[in-house]
């Protein structure tokens, strides 16, 4: 039997599942640059256009920083590229200028990512390893693609401390269905009650309870908080038994 532990709450479980941007990493500090230079390389020079992407897409152009919840805090890069596509048509935008100004933001996107190391919210190998020496498994559930979620944790120093990564591209349908939490549990064989999920979104927790597992906030303040089985303000406050 495997206990982890948050200040206020405990929970018999197998398996830990963490969300990836704003839980493991500063989503502001890590996503912030390349959401800014999204909207940029779309919109071309055009205020107005960066407005209503900002808008659409979730980005407080006041201060900077992505909004929570939003497309850019909590959807998939699909999604993302799906919402500008809608946005881009409505402002009657012609099939090829729309995919010329993807591909700009796309390159964009890489170079600001590439500028942009990011930033970690807790001594992550120190994490991992002691839910690992407690014998609770490790997974990570996020809306990120694959790819660049696998390339994060080989710099976190973490790769080899992760049981299985599911990205918002291996499934249908990403959070907050419980597809990715589901295929967690079915390929490492735990049931819902000995899951814990945790997250700082809205779209982590309703995907913790569609699929029957517990849901542990990251963030007093964050939208996920209410209805939470507990809260906390980092990761870096979990401990196993």
């Amino acid at each position: 039997m495997s206990i982890v532990a948050v200040p206020g709450a405990r929970f018999d479980v197998d398996l830990v599942v963490f969300d990836k941007d704003g839980t493991l990493i500063d989503l502001h500090a890590s996503w912030g640059p390349p959401a800014r230079a999204w909207l940029d390389a779309v919109a071309d020079g055009d205020g107005q256009l960066v407005g209503a992407l900002a808008e659409r897409l979730g980005f407080d152009l006041a201060v900077d920083q992505l909004v929570a919840d939003g497309l850019f805090a909590a959807g998939t890069l699909a999604q993302i590229g799906t919402e500008t596509l809608h946005v881009l048509t409505s402002e009657g935008w012609d099939d090829v200028r729309i995919s010329t100004a993807i591909t700009r933001a796309r390159a964009a996107v890489r170079v600001a990512i590439d500028a942009t190391p990011p930033v970690t919210l807790a001594d992550l190998p120190t994490l991992f390893g002691k839910l690992a020496a407690a014998g609770v498994g490790r997974a990570v559930l996020t809306s990120d693609d694959r790819e660049p979620t696998l390339d994060f944790l080989r710099r976190a120093g973490v790769d080899g401390l992760v049981d299985m990564v599911v990205g918002g591209d291996d499934v249908a349908l990403p959070k907050p269905h419980p597809d990715g939490l589901m295929a967690v549990m079915d390929e490492l064989g735990v049931l819902p009650h000995r899951v814990l999920m945790v997250g700082d979104s809205t779209a982590d927790r309703d995907a913790a309870a569609a699929a029957g597992a517990w849901f542990v906030a990251v963030g007093h303040d964050s939208p996920a908080a209410r209805g939470a089985d507990a809260v906390i303000e980092s990761v870096e406050l979990i401990t196993a038994e």
